[in-house]
């Protein structure tokens, strides 16, 4: 008995047909774009959480200001959680500004235990870092003094992508660094590291301070 082995039939290979490239380069150049397209609409929805995230702080301590004719944090010790704690408590001068370490911890403090919707939450960034509350320095990112700032992390430091920094700027303030209510420690001009009113943000690289002016 034989047995027969049988191979398979060997044909003439097949490239690909130049319909068949083009249709896979479409596609290829489709699913980049909605890439593209879609870590854009990502950045584009970061820059406005940490404006939205901003603006909440804001919204409550102008709503207790309201309520008691004073700022939070402003002449209290540190960690107050009410407005009878601070009248000029432990040398902290009520002069209308957050400008001491222990106002600065009452600040946040108050805010959280008077009602003013703030969470312990509401303190974190979208970016990642924390919000904290500073007095004006001109060495600390461009900020000027007799005035308070709402800062990422803490006054001066690099905790935040210059290109949101940048855009940021560009979408609800003047554009410049060292100038109007958000300020960072980025350099004037069109720079990797740095920018103006009129620079690519998405082009640029590294961290810088971020500075939102609270007072006055």
């Amino acid at each position: 008995m034989h047995t027969r082995f049988f191979s398979p039939r060997r044909g003439k290979a097949h490239g690909f047909t130049l319909v068949e490239m083009a249709t896979v380069l479409v596609i290829v150049g489709l699913l980049l774009g909605m890439a593209f397209k879609g870590r854009a609409l990502i950045d584009g929805a970061r820059v406005k959480a940490l404006y939205t995230s901003a603006n909440k702080i804001q919204n409550a301590m102008q709503a207790y200001f309201e309520r008691y004719g004073v700022w939070p944090g402003d002449g209290c010790p540190a960690d107050a959680t009410s407005v009878t704690q601070c009248d000029g408590a432990a040398g902290n001068v009520r002069n209308g500004l957050i400008d001491s370490a222990a106002e600065a911890a009452s600040f946040w403090s108050i805010l959280l235990a008077q009602g003013t919707s703030l969470a312990v939450a509401d303190r974190k960034m979208p970016t990642g870092a924390l919000w904290d509350v500073a007095a004006g320095d001109v060495v600390s990112g461009g900020t000027d003094v007799d005035s308070s700032w709402l800062v990422a992390q803490q006054a001066g430091a690099a905790a935040v992508d210059v290109r949101y920094v940048c855009a940021l700027d560009q979408q609800f303030d003047d554009g410049l660094p060292q100038s109007g209510n958000i300020r960072s420690s980025a350099t004037t001009g069109d720079g990797a590291h740095g920018y103006n009113a009129a620079a690519d943000c998405w082009q640029k690289s590294g961290v810088v301070s971020l500075a939102i002016k609270l007072l006055p």
